[in-house]
């Protein structure tokens, strides 16, 4: 845990607990051993990128991606279940580690996240599947997003949803000089970022200003939430800069989702954790 991170948890001691169990799963997950596959390059996706199909949905990489996806999941899963746990979570993971047993299972699993995981309709603890299912899926996207993202600046996405994953996004930042300031969306499911309009609600398209509205966090953070009148969503947004590891994660962040509660906003964007 890094001087900054631990700062924001004596400030926001109620977060101590899932920072804890975070850095558990992002300890696990750097130990897997599943290897990244090897792809075919961007431009196979570029057609199915133009008519908006994010990488894990296309057929070029989608289905690489999903089996070793699948593989990685199954493989943290068990690694998460070998640690001390508290028994309702053991006991969840058990689940999951059981669901993903087989490659049929694996394939479920991994379709179902990327589908968007509608809790109804997954095939074990959706809390805990989503969770573990994209930690999973991040260390095998993670290498490859930079190219990914290098290959993307020369195409245009212009979408509000995650042109990795598909996934509508929960934090956004404002970067750039303070008059000619751009916005980028995060997803909270993967580690993507891409380039936005500067105004307007990523959940239902509105980019009338007096339907927009800003609520900033006390304090010299950086952090508010960009709100909208239309559909009552909200982005989480950082505004400054130098500590995005830590305010562009969703989980350290929950405390505006709570405040965006507390005034009837409805948070629209995927996120890994259950307010």
């Amino acid at each position: 845990m890094d001087a900054a991170q631990q700062r924001w948890i004596e400030a926001n001691p109620f977060l101590e607990p899932l920072a804890r169990f975070q850095e558990a799963i992002a300890q696990a997950a750097e130990g897997i051993t599943a290897a990244a596959p090897a792809m075919p390059p961007f431009a196979a996706h570029a057609e199915a990128f133009r008519a908006g199909v994010p990488l894990l949905r296309g057929q070029s990489h989608g289905p690489v991606l999903a089996t070793a996806g699948g593989e990685a999941l199954a493989e943290l899963a068990a690694r998460v279940a070998a640690q001390p746990l508290p028994p309702p979570i053991a006991a969840g993971v058990a689940e999951v580690q059981a669901a993903v047993a087989t490659p049929e299972g694996r394939t479920a699993a991994v379709a179902w996240l990327v589908a968007g995981g509608d809790d109804a309709a997954a095939p074990v603890q959706a809390g805990l599947l989503r969770f573990l299912g994209w930690s999973a899926l991040t260390r095998l996207l993670t290498p490859v997003s930079g190219g990914y993202a290098t290959w993307r600046e020369a195409e245009a996405w212009n979408r509000p949803t995650c042109p990795t994953c598909g996934q509508l996004p929960v934090m956004s930042q404002l970067v750039g000089r303070e008059a000619g300031r751009d916005r980028v969306l995060v997803c909270g499911c993967c580690p993507t970022r891409w380039g936005y309009k500067r105004v307007g609600c990523p959940y239902c398209g509105n980019d009338a200003a007096d339907r927009m509205a800003l609520l900033e966090l006390q304090g010299s953070t950086g952090l508010r939430l960009d709100v909208c009148e239309s559909c009552k969503g909200y982005v989480k947004t950082y505004a400054g800069q130098g500590e995005e590891a830590l305010y562009l994660a969703d989980w350290p962040t929950l405390l505006l989702d709570a405040m965006a509660a507390e005034r009837g906003y409805q948070r629209r964007g995927a996120s890994l954790f259950d307010l």
